[in-house]
């Protein structure tokens, strides 16, 4: 609900002026996100002194209510001497500096919403701040008007104010300037947030992973101290025992020897898997052990911060106060790697497929097959390993962020994700929430936890994958059929849906809201670097050991000779998958139409290219033909950081939707130096908590696991 009738009628009528006197007798946007034009027209009217005829010619609110002879009586004129109506005018969002270079996000004051006059000293009464997102389009193109005032507590509902938005909208629709549908205008106003049932669930479960680490914790330090008081108490009693009879001193020592066992019960065996001693020291760990794929750590962490990078970046630019910036940045080739981040996620299916089918394989090999209950016990660790941090995750996003976040956005930022939570909780447990529901708005948003669709891929994908597995060890050429054959289908079909909707060929260059729900979380079209990641795995297990043997007996100027041609190829195809759509983007800020065959092509060969070149590039790492980029990938410090990225894919999104969401102010970025603190900032926060998570909920479950299931040898 938006209840500044006039006020939001003035701010309308201002962005008609500078529309016309910005662009007059043209049909398009002033500021389009291409180069500006470098004669900008310098804008000169004085609103001043229209404005009473403007009020003036504006006739009625429809019924009168007690909502609308309290706005009038606010907005009667801005010279009044009403410390009320002051107020009120004062706190509203206004055109702000930046209109002609796209700066619609006029924000007001929120503080002052419940403070000062604007709160009723007789009934305590307080105005509360409303946000309006109003749709137009001026000449075909569209323009997102986002607005926020306060609101008088006389104005209690929507349909208060029905007649003031229809009134508006005839007045911009008659200007033939700019074109809106009111219905499409979505309102929303702070109300006071409850604890229900999702919150208590949130706290519940928070406060009792907090009780456990803290009792665990006290435990491991108390359990030290009791046994080596036991030993000492032994120590004493069996010198005094050699004056008894060998019988007796047998059995006492057996006693004795039995008093320090008993403190360490099955009980204390759990409270121990939550202590911050043990979880910390499983975190700062650098032991490696025979086999590892070491480089992966290196890739893991430098995917994750790729992919924070990418949030960031499109959280701000919801955010800023002019398109200038944007407009700059995109011009840039080398900003594709933020505009393309992508890839990203699919390194990360690439890495989990290649670990599944190597560590897999190498069991399967070592036991020559799993019973019945292994197969059982494989899908229950996965699932209660990635759930249970998962679960506070959720609880924590999806119930608490509303209850913590203030500001003119927050509702906007928070309140779609609760609602869908409390409807769909129960599909990201399952790890179908990338099925039901099954279409959703563009980006993910309106979806419980938007970044939990890759896990319900990631989980599909572990279910299906013993399948190709088991047939590259059963029958090798049967089974490099099958997965191959797989992962062109998986490319067929994107490239068909890709021409059949005329996508665009990614999702940061499609208009599309289809784009997300027909292609971006769908597990047959992202299935494909996870395919190739198996095919990697199962190379390096059945010949990795053979090729390093060869490898090692070369001498250096051979392995650099057969290395850097497969380095040099590897990396362009990489660098073809994220920087190919330049031309593509200059072409649609152009207002160019993209070439479908562009399209089509790149949707489907974009993955396996990617996918393929990254897991070479392991191989070679694992085969000794790295040199220093094995080197660098393996370095100790990635280890630990790399046991935080499933914490910090969890968290990222949800503290920089709190971040964003308590913004009080539009953004204006006058250097790179500007975003790179306020990326560094997200980035340490989320390495923060997600360490919080990591020695709290993730790690003591693993712990937790290894007591109470004692894996078959």
């Amino acid at each position: 609900m938006i209840v500044l009738d006039r006020t939001l009628l003035i701010c309308l009528v201002v962005l008609v002026q500078i529309l016309t006197a910005t662009n007059p007798g043209h049909s398009e946007l002033p500021v389009p996100s291409n180069t500006l034009n470098s004669n900008t027209q310098t804008l000169s009217f004085n609103l001043t002194s229209n404005l009473n005829n403007i009020l003036s010619s504006f006739e009625g609110f429809g019924n009168v209510t007690s909502c609308n002879a309290k706005l009038s009586q606010l907005t009667s004129g801005l010279s009044s001497s009403s410390p009320e109506s002051i107020a009120f005018i004062d706190a509203l969002g206004k055109p702000g500096p930046g209109v002609t270079t796209g700066n619609f996000l006029w924000l007001g004051n929120y503080e002052m919403c419940g403070t000062g006059a604007l709160v009723n000293e007789t009934t305590g009464y307080r105005y509360k701040n409303c946000v309006v997102s109003a749709a137009l389009t001026q000449g075909g193109n569209p323009l997102a008007l986002t607005w926020t005032g306060c609101s008088p507590p006389e104005c209690k509902t929507k349909d208060d104010l029905q007649d003031v938005f229809k009134q508006i909208a005839v007045l911009i629709n008659n200007s033939r300037i700019i074109h809106t549908d009111p219905s499409t205008w979505n309102i929303m106003c702070d109300v006071k947030q409850k604890f229900d049932a999702g919150a208590y669930a949130a706290v519940t479960i928070v406060s009792l992973f907090g009780i456990l680490v803290m009792v665990g914790t006290i435990w491991y330090l108390l359990e030290q101290t009791i046994i080596s008081f036991l030993e000492r108490v032994k120590d004493c009693t069996e010198a005094d025992a050699e004056e008894n009879t060998r019988e007796d001193s047998s059995l006492l020592a057996r006693e004795k020897h039995q008093a320090p066992n008993q403190v360490e019960s099955f009980l204390g065996r759990l409270a121990k898997c939550f202590a911050l001693q043990r979880t910390m020291e499983t975190l700062f760990s650098t032991t490696t052990k025979p086999g590892q794929v070491l480089c992966l750590n290196g890739i893991r962490v430098l995917s994750i911060n790729w992919v924070v990078l990418g949030h960031a970046y499109a959280f701000a630019f919801s955010f800023l106060g002019s398109h200038l910036y944007r407009a700059e940045l995109i011009k840039r080739r080398n900003f594709m790697l933020v505009f393309n981040a992508l890839p990203s996620v699919d390194s990360f299916f690439a890495l989990s497929g290649f670990l599944v089918a190597y560590l897999l394989l190498k069991q399967l090999a070592k036991r020559g097959g799993l019973t019945p209950l292994q197969w059982i016990a494989f899908y229950v660790h996965r699932y209660v390993r990635l759930t249970m941090p998962y679960l506070v995750a959720l609880l924590i996003e999806g119930w608490l962020y509303r209850l913590l976040v203030t500001g003119p956005r927050a509702q906007q930022t928070t309140q779609s994700s609760n609602n869908m939570c409390n409807q769909y909780w129960y599909t990201n447990l399952l790890y179908i929430n990338n099925f039901v529901p099954w279409k959703v708005p563009r980006a993910g948003a309106g979806t419980c936890m938007r970044q939990s669709w890759y896990l319900a891929n990631d989980m599909q994908f572990f279910l299906i994958a013993p399948i190709f597995i088991v047939l590259l060890l059963r029958r090798p050429l049967l089974g490099v059929v099958v997965t191959g054959g797989t992962v062109i289908c998986s490319a067929l079909s994107t490239a068909v849906i890709a021409a059949s909707y005329h996508l665009g060929p990614a999702e940061t260059t499609d208009n599309s809201p289809d784009y997300f729900w027909l292609v971006y979380n769908k597990p047959w079209i992202r299935i494909t670097p996870y395919l190739v990641g198996i095919l990697g795995g199962w190379f390096y297990w059945k010949w990795g050991k053979q090729i390093t043997m060869v490898v090692d007996s070369l001498p250096e100027w051979r392995k650099v000779v057969c290395a850097t041609p497969i380095w040099v190829v590897t990396a362009a195809v990489e660098h073809g998958v994220v920087f190919g759509l330049y031309d593509d983007v200059q072409n649609l800020q152009q207002k160019r139409p993209i070439s479908e065959a562009d399209s089509v092509s790149y949707q489907g060969l974009a993955r396996i290219a990617w996918s393929l070149s990254l897991t070479i590039q392991i191989l070679l790492c694992q085969c000794g033909l790295g040199g220093f980029i094995n080197s660098l990938l393996s370095w100790n410090v990635w280890q630990i950081l790399s046991r935080l990225t499933f914490s910090v894919y969890l968290l990222h999104l949800g503290l920089i939707t709190v971040l964003f969401g308590q913004m009080r102010h539009t953004l204006f970025f006058n250097t790179d130096f500007e975003f790179a603190v306020l990326y560094l900032g997200v980035l340490a926060m989320s390495y923060l908590c997600a360490a919080v998570l990591y020695l709290t909920v993730e790690q003591p479950v693993t712990n937790l696991e290894g007591v109470t299931y004692r894996k078959s040898s």
